[in-house]
């Protein structure tokens, strides 16, 4: 009886007991997530930004890149590639021009990576925009420039440069209005001045990296500057005839 008694009264306290000790394990259970969590976000996002550093590091110098390549085709040939637009990597020419529209002021697609013998992609796996002023792709006198010290490029860079005769870019981490390396063209862009950058004419911007979800803006964008392409047909001695006499 006493037995009875005694196991019938401990048994609520027992289960009272392991109730209390479940509450206090859940509780200390969340706070051990909460600081976790508080944790992890801290590292994380150190990390997150690290890497998309690093990726920004990894297209800026495939561009420094792309830029002496382009440099290194017009002292060979006289003039710069035109741009990619069938999507298989090499140059798409047609006569002494590019394939594309003829009355257009500039060519554009994108930059014809096996023909200047340089990596497809950005670290975002997008192809690298190329838009291209059209007396430069001329190559009715080659290997003779077919265009002269006085010739002035067609394409203006917001907060960069007027008249240049190229742009080269990548279309950032977020890839929009870039085209992929699996020949998928990606959605536009929101922001106006990333819309300038994709919308197939003249005119681009050069802004700083800001991640604003409406005016936001994170392409890299590189220029042939016409004194540096000219300064290196001189020096290599490529310039025609008549533009040496000029320069003397």
């Amino acid at each position: 009886m006493d037995a009875h008694h005694r196991s019938g009264r401990l048994l609520p306290l027992r289960r009272h007991q392991l109730s209390v000790a479940a509450g206090f394990t859940l509780i200390e259970m969340t706070m051990v997530m909460l600081i976790l969590s508080l944790l992890l976000g801290g590292v994380l996002l150190p990390l997150s930004t690290q890497w998309e550093n690093s990726q920004r590091r990894e297209t800026k110098e495939q561009l420094e890149r792309l830029h002496e390549a382009l440099l290194g085709f017009a002292l060979v040939h006289g003039h710069l590639p035109c741009p990619d637009i069938d999507r298989d990597g090499r140059e798409d020419r047609q006569g002494a021009g590019c394939a594309g529209n003829p009355t257009a002021s500039l060519w554009q697609g994108t930059i014809p990576w096996l023909t200047l013998g340089v990596g497809e992609e950005d670290a975002w796996h997008n192809r690298f925009t190329y838009a291209v002023s059209k007396p430069f792709t001329d190559d009715s006198k080659a290997p003779w420039p077919a265009f002269t010290l006085a010739s002035t490029g067609t394409i203006q860079v917001v907060n960069g440069i007027d008249h240049t005769p190229a742009v080269f870019l990548s279309h950032g981490a977020n890839g929009l209005g870039a085209l992929s390396a699996l020949g998928v063209t990606n959605p536009p862009p929101r922001s106006p001045s990333e819309q300038e950058n994709s919308n197939g004419d003249a005119r681009f911007v050069h802004a700083p990296y800001h991640t604003d979800r409406e005016q936001g803006f994170d392409d890299q964008l590189f220029w042939i500057s016409p004194n540096i392409l000219f300064n290196r047909l001189l020096l290599a001695g490529r310039l025609p005839p008549e533009n040496r006499a000029e320069v003397k």
